[in-house]
């Protein structure tokens, strides 16, 4: 039974493939919907850049043939519609036919206006083929995959520190036990000029003063004077009156 289930499942997967998405495909996806002819829809990927429609058909893994009599026309892909439906001698039947399409990934499905043969996809697009009466392929265009996340910058390493400038040591000359000693007296003062200037000041000022203020020494000087000054009269007097007493 297990088995049997097995089976079973791998019969419809095979039938049904998923899709994959076109990022999976580093070149053409190639969709076919086998519709009524049974085998689902299939999908495979024609790397690179094929040079024709019918070129990416062959490169994502499937066959195909022309009809005999008309050169270019695809009548059956895989083997299919067999030999008892269709001979591959003439253009097939509008209503049972490979139709043939092309997309943008995830975009619609467009009807091709030209052969497999002539035209060239584009890298990256999706090419269609779809049996029956022109409908398109039963399932959409394959997605794009989502562009990834830029990623962050890797950190760059800190820049190198500039080398220290080297350091340059001095001698200094040792200091002679001859010297002599700073002198222990002290130092006077220097007199600035503002201080003479002070003092001889103050000294006229002193020297005014003392002879504006009378003192003893004045007084004594006056008192000789007098006296001298009359003893000089008194001479005068007694030379005078000796004069007189001889002219008698």
């Amino acid at each position: 039974m297990t088995r049997l289930f097995f089976a079973l499942a791998l019969v419809i997967a095979c039938a049904f493939p998923v899709p994959a998405s076109a990022a999976d495909c580093d070149g053409v996806t190639v969709v076919v919907d086998f519709g009524s002819l049974g085998g689902g829809v299939q999908q495979g990927c024609a790397p690179g850049g094929p040079a024709s429609g019918v070129a990416a058909l062959t490169a994502a893994g499937f066959g195909y043939t022309y009809a005999s009599r008309q050169p270019g026309f695809v009548c059956r892909i895989d083997g299919k519609p067999g030999a008892d439906a269709d001979k591959c001698v003439n253009t097939p039947p509008a209503s049972a036919y490979w139709s043939y399409w092309h997309a943008s990934a995830g975009g619609s499905w467009v009807y091709s206006n030209q052969g497999a043969a002539t035209y060239v996809p584009a890298r990256g697009s999706v090419e269609g083929w779809a049996f029956g009466a022109g409908a398109q392929p039963g399932t959409a265009p394959p997605t794009a995959a989502p562009a990834p996340a830029p990623q962050p910058p890797a950190p760059q390493p800190p820049a190198p520190k500039p080398p220290a400038p080297p350091v340059v040591t001095t001698a200094v000359p040792p200091t002679s036990s001859a010297a002599p000693s700073p002198s222990s007296e002290p130092v006077p003062p220097a007199t600035t000029s503002s201080t003479a200037e002070t003092s001889a000041v103050v000294v006229e000022q002193k020297a005014q003063r003392a002879e504006e203020e009378p003192g003893p020494r004045w007084w004594w000087t006056a008192a000789g004077v007098l006296v001298i000054a009359g003893l000089v009269v008194a001479g005068a007097l007694v030379a005078r009156r000796r004069r007189r007493a001889e002219e008698e």
